[in-house]
């Protein structure tokens, strides 16, 4: 392959045993591991990247992609494609772990400040802070008691682990022994919910409850990711080791819960997995 036909993805850095801790990035980083794509994986640390490039931004050609579902089809057009025996799905990808005021000030705002370079420190985190906003509102546009949408919301999380579990049962991945893009947007809501050191850290140990979840988590990273270092890069230790709340981190749970659920759910319906009468 030519220096002009290099593959390129720009995303942000990882942290705490993770390639990146941008959900986007993440899936598209294990996508093109997974296909075997031969890319140059380029952090956003530097202005010159940062001011040149969005993450995740998948670069060929001079062509560049710049969410995880564009470059999908792009390199199925080059014949990376994990999902040849499965029909063509809606996919849904959200992320947020801004809703949440302790993590995000006392985590997400503080990491995403040490690891970008200023001034995009600020525009980046901002701008996420606003999206994961809108978000919320959108889905809950009637509802002001924050109370009431926490209640609701802690439910809804629990169901949905519960359901991925079942979906998942003792398969090494959710459609046998081979993983395709469902596996990787799952991976990619589980993997920082179980491994970012929230401030609100029961979502840990809310995500332990299901051992073939933590399993299926811990044989990707096995698998694809083995050279990882678990240590953070940019947070100290004491700086996250603050006390910890009773209150499980609802909105950040249910947001990373509710899309892969529905992606679960999605196939197992049209896969005749689970009727649409029960619902």
């Amino acid at each position: 392959m030519s220096a002009t036909e290099k593959f390129q993805l720009y995303v942000y850095d990882g942290d705490f045993g993770l390639p990146s801790v941008n959900v986007e990035c993440l899936q598209t980083l294990l996508l093109t591991t997974i296909a075997k794509v031969p890319v140059q994986v380029k952090t956003l640390n530097t202005i010159k990247n940062c001011t040149l490039y969005s993450a995740p931004c998948f670069v060929h050609k001079n062509i560049s992609f710049k969410s995880f579902t564009d470059t999908v089809l792009y390199l199925k057009t080059l014949n990376y494609d994990l999902d040849r025996q499965l029909n063509a799905k809606q996919k849904i990808l959200e992320f947020v772990a801004w809703i949440d005021q302790r993590n995000c000030n006392e985590f997400t705002r503080i990491w995403y400040c040490k690891a970008l370079p200023m001034p995009f420190n600020i525009i980046h985190t901002n701008k996420f802070k606003e999206k994961a906003t809108n978000l919320i509102e959108s889905l809950y546009p009637n509802d002001s008691d924050i109370e009431v949408i926490k209640d609701y919301l802690a439910t809804v999380a629990t169901e949905c682990l519960s359901s991925l579990s079942t979906r998942l049962g003792s398969l090494n991945y959710f459609f046998g022994n081979s993983p395709s893009t469902l596996d990787i947007t799952i991976y990619s809501y589980l993997a920082p919910l179980m491994k970012l050191p929230f401030p609100s850290n029961s979502i840990s140990n809310l995500a332990a409850m299901w051992p073939n979840l933590v399993a299926f988590v811990k044989r990707i990273d096995t698998k694809y990711f083995p050279n990882l270092p678990k240590e953070s890069k940019y947070i100290k230790k004491e700086e996250t080791n603050k006390p910890n709340d009773d209150e499980v981190s609802y909105v950040a749970i249910s947001i990373l819960t509710f899309s892969a659920m529905s992606l679960v759910l999605g196939f197992a319906i049209s896969k005749g997995f689970i009727s649409s009468s029960m619902f």
